[in-house]
């Protein structure tokens, strides 16, 4: 993946969070789940770094759909899916 989009989805990810409630209403902490998606961008990590650092929820499930679309196996971006 291009740094450009990659920093490009970075700023998008941190401007909604800008805009968000920090939980959702049903509690979810939408922070926490926005910061795993920019970890994943920041760092790249991959499927087996994200599982080792996040726990099954919802922070692993945004941040491993950002390992897949930064390997193009996902078409919707992280900032998208907001």
């Amino acid at each position: 993946m291009n740094a450009e989009i990659i920093k490009v989805e970075i700023d998008k990810l941190k401007k909604i969070k800008e805009v968000f409630p920090h939980h959702s209403f049903f509690g979810d902490d939408n922070y926490a789940v926005i910061d795993a998606q920019i970890d994943v961008l920041e760092n790249d990590l991959d499927e087996n770094e994200v599982s080792d650092k996040y726990d099954m929820g919802h922070e692993y499930d945004a941040a491993i759909l950002v390992v897949y679309w930064l390997d193009g196996e996902e078409n919707e971006s992280p900032s998208e899916g907001w």
